[in-house]
């Protein structure tokens, strides 16, 4: 399985570092952290990025949702949701941006584990 840059978007300093943890013991790479939407849109337009992993609430105006509508017009690259949010509106517009997984909180392993073996494929 190929090594992937993965770019983490999460205003929990704890969930990022629990994220990053467990993504560097699977062998991939991290290539940056994020708070909010301005931060990861700044970084994701120069840095090579595989995957983007996003919270859907994050710090500011704009949310996960934006950030993957900006992904889909600009980046054209794989990203998933990791989120605790229960809102069926906000998982409908959350699902409507067509991401490649969508991993409830707290992220199991085994599903990281199957989601990044999809898209390191």
């Amino acid at each position: 399985m190929q090594k992937l840059y993965i770019y983490i978007v999460e205003d929990n300093p704890l969930i990022a570092y629990a994220l990053k943890s467990m993504i560097l013991k699977m062998g991939h790479n991290i290539c940056g952290l994020a708070e909010c939407y301005d931060e990861a849109v700044k970084d994701l337009k120069v840095m090579h990025v595989d995957l983007v992993i996003t919270d859907i609430m994050l710090k500011g105006r704009e949310s996960g949702i934006d950030l993957a509508h900006y992904i889909n017009r600009n980046l054209h690259i794989p990203f998933v949701f990791q989120s605790s949010v229960t809102n069926m509106e906000m998982i409908d517009q959350a699902n409507q941006t067509h991401p490649n997984a969508f991993l409830p909180k707290p992220v199991s392993k085994t599903e990281m584990i199957k989601v990044l073996a999809e898209i390191a494929a």
